[in-house]
């Protein structure tokens, strides 16, 4: 009499684990349509109407110290200035010159970067090659045919040199 009203029972539906391993099915594929929804509405909503094109750029402008022998022009300025100084005016004044003067073209070595550690000086500045290349912040170095034809070491003058 007990297996026949177990057999009735168990014949009114599924069993109770066949039933839980459905709801945890339908649940997750709910969950997964609905993530998919959300990530679709905010990529189309972050993009918006128009498309935004972002143009990469190679900057030229800031060299290495040890590539101020090494450029392409035939005459050049460098200027090895101390980004990191919050008092100098030189970044301001190279950016200014930069947009505004297309002669002579300028490039800029900031003195802070590791990379450019072993060529400040404390004491005389040597302009020979790029390899003995010692120079201290706020010096301007004019180059002609790859070789230093002019140094400015004086910040007044340097100033002047910009405006």
């Amino acid at each position: 009499m007990y297996m026949k009203r177990d057999y009735l029972n168990s014949k009114k539906g599924l069993p109770s684990e066949v039933k839980k391993t459905i709801i945890i099915i339908v649940v997750a594929i709910v969950l997964l349509v609905g993530m998919y929804f959300l990530t679709t509405f905010i990529l189309n909503s972050d993009s918006g109407d128009e498309e935004r094109i972002t143009e990469n750029t190679i900057q030229y402008d800031e060299i290495l110290a040890g590539e101020s022998f090494n450029q392409s022009d035939d005459e050049y300025y460098v200027i090895y200035y101390d980004s990191s100084d919050e008092y100098s005016t030189i970044s301001s004044l190279i950016s200014s010159y930069q947009l505004n003067n297309s002669d002579t073209k300028l490039y800029s070595v900031d003195l802070s970067n590791g990379m450019n550690k072993k060529y400040v000086t404390d004491g005389d500045i040597v302009t020979d090659d790029a390899s003995s290349l010692r120079v201290k912040a706020n010096t301007l170095l004019k180059f002609e045919d790859g070789e230093v034809t002019e140094t400015i070491t004086d910040l007044s003058e340097i100033t002047s040199f910009f405006k």
